[in-house]
């Protein structure tokens, strides 16, 4: 009887996919070493969340193995999983730091504490709703524009993009965001 060592990455990446657990299982335990590692590298060795990370490359990797391609290198394929599986928590945890900590500045005309924390929890509540609905480029533009108050020249040098298209960035976020802010506001 022939073991799953046996065989090359292809034909057991073949195999897993046609519902093969074992066979599967022995690709992750040739790479795991490999893609924690990987990941430990790219999030500055930080054990734990490195560690979920990996693992969620693995489930991912398990989710679409049936859309491998054994015409690349098994391991190409399962470290663009995992390169894209970093980004994604990455993005996720900049997004999580963004809610916690995105206020943006309020001036106050009265100095009533109520009516400061009433605002400073609106703002706080708006930007909430533009994190979790823009995308990462829309937000970028339009915290830039109103917390940052920076100028369309500027935004568009941080985006890598021309002047007239962060002005077409900040405005379709407007245009996104409206509905949502005035059904905030009232």
């Amino acid at each position: 009887m022939t073991s799953s060592e046996d065989f090359d990455d292809a034909t057991l990446a073949r195999r897993a996919g046609a519902g093969c657990v074992e066979s599967f299982a022995e690709l992750a335990t040739r790479y795991q070493v490999r893609v924690i590692r990987y990941v430990r590298k790219f999030f500055g060795e930080s054990g734990s969340e490195a560690d979920d990370v990996a693992q969620d490359a693995f489930v991912r990797a398990w989710q679409a193995i049936a859309t491998y391609d054994d015409r690349w290198a098994f391991s190409t394929w399962v470290f663009t999983i995992a390169h894209r599986t970093c980004l994604n928590h990455q993005r996720a945890a900049r997004r999580r730091r963004r809610r916690e900590t995105v206020v943006a500045p309020v001036t106050f005309a009265t100095p009533d504490p109520y009516q400061a924390a009433v605002a400073t929890e609106r703002a706080a509540s708006l930007w909430d709703v533009a994190a979790e609905t823009l995308s990462e480029r829309q937000f970028t533009a339009v915290w830039l524009r109103y917390a940052e108050a920076k100028s369309l020249a500027e935004i568009a040098a941080v985006l890598g993009t021309s002047e007239s298209n962060a002005k077409l960035i900040v405005f379709r976020a407007r245009r996104r965001l409206a509905p949502l802010v005035r059904d905030l506001v009232d």
